[in-house]
């Protein structure tokens, strides 16, 4: 009895040996470099988000913190990467609505399963998207411009940064609400559709706000509103559309870590822990909000939770409003 009670002791053990070797291979985790692949260019959101993360990681850690700016494909090959690596939590990535739910949501026949292929660790920010239309438009106010535009003989024209963006999506999303049917217009990136909007070749435009401030603030643009559930900080005196009387619209684009989706738990436990605390700090609070966003912080429960219902939430909107495409245009 004692002969097999020992055995099997040692046959748990091995097992725990086995499952945790990722975990153990290099000592206590982190034991070197830890490398984030950010699947866009130096000084979009991704990347600042990134390197937000990066210096925390290097403060509590002691470890050093690389990034590598893998852009192309709106964000697959970055992501591509990051999925192929070795999962042992020292590859990490930064993502959010726009990478990594609007396109399996959006596009036919990616080269990888986005929402299987890389696990949530924490979200960290979040931004807001505006309402504008050119300043000189007759409406001052959402109730207004839904008026004007049931009152067009044509189809309300629109523009976005691009097929299955946030921009167009959100656009969308008004446009079931108010029931009415828009023209689209993707234009090769947001300062383009901004400046269209804001020469009258638009009706109207739903942009993030960090390329969009300017423009307001400036008086090339009317912001008639944003879209999140509360006021933007930036925009104080422009209303939400909840406070217009769209019940229930809250958008925003958000911000958050991913790891390869077989890393250890115990290591994304780890790191969730650490990113969460340490990014609710006055200091990194302080650098989110300079940087633009508004802090939003979930663990990876609670991370993993938001992205399933966004996805859903997302991926209703394109089939009824037919904008699901291939990828790559095959």
């Amino acid at each position: 009895m004692k002969r097999r009670s020992a055995l099997k002791l040692m046959g748990t053990a091995a097992g725990l040996a086995l499952t945790g070797r990722s975990w153990a291979q290099d000592g206590p985790y982190p034991s070197r470099t830890i490398k984030i692949i950010v699947s866009s260019t130096p000084g979009s959101a991704t990347d600042l988000a990134g390197r937000l993360v990066g210096d925390l990681l290097f403060a509590k850690y002691g470890q050093s913190v690389v990034i590598e700016n893998r852009a192309g494909a709106g964000g697959v090959i970055g992501m591509q990467a990051a999925a192929a690596s070795r999962p042992d939590g020292y590859t990490l990535t930064t993502g959010g609505l726009g990478h990594n739910v609007l396109p399996p949501a959006t596009l036919r026949g990616l080269p990888l399963d986005i929402p299987t292929a890389l696990l949530p660790i924490a979200q960290v920010a979040e931004f807001v998207n505006a309402l504008v239309v050119r300043t000189d438009h007759p409406a001052n106010s959402v109730p207004e411009l839904i008026e004007y535009l049931r009152a067009s003989k044509r189809k309300p024209l629109y523009g976005s940064n691009g097929v299955g963006s946030s921009s167009q999506m959100t656009a969308e999303l008004f446009a079931m609400r108010i029931g009415l049917k828009f023209d689209h217009v993707p234009y090769k990136g947001a300062a383009d559709a901004l400046v269209g909007t804001a020469n009258g070749d638009l009706d109207l435009c739903f942009m993030n706000l960090p390329p969009t401030l300017a423009m307001v603030e400036g008086k090339r643009l009317k912001a008639l509103a944003v879209t999140s559930a509360y006021r933007a900080r930036q925009l104080p005196d422009v209303p939400t559309m909840q406070q217009q009387g769209m019940k229930d619209f809250d958008v925003t684009s958000w911000l958050g870590m991913y790891a390869p989706s077989k890393v250890d738990p115990a290591i994304i436990a780890k790191l969730s822990e650490t990113i969460v605390s340490g990014l609710a700090t006055p200091e990194f609070q302080a650098r989110i909000i300079g940087a633009g966003f508004e802090p939003k912080l979930r663990n990876a429960a609670e991370f993993q939770a938001f992205s399933a219902s966004e996805f859903k939430r997302w991926s209703e909107v394109a089939q009824q409003a037919g904008i699901v495409v291939a990828y790559g245009g095959k």
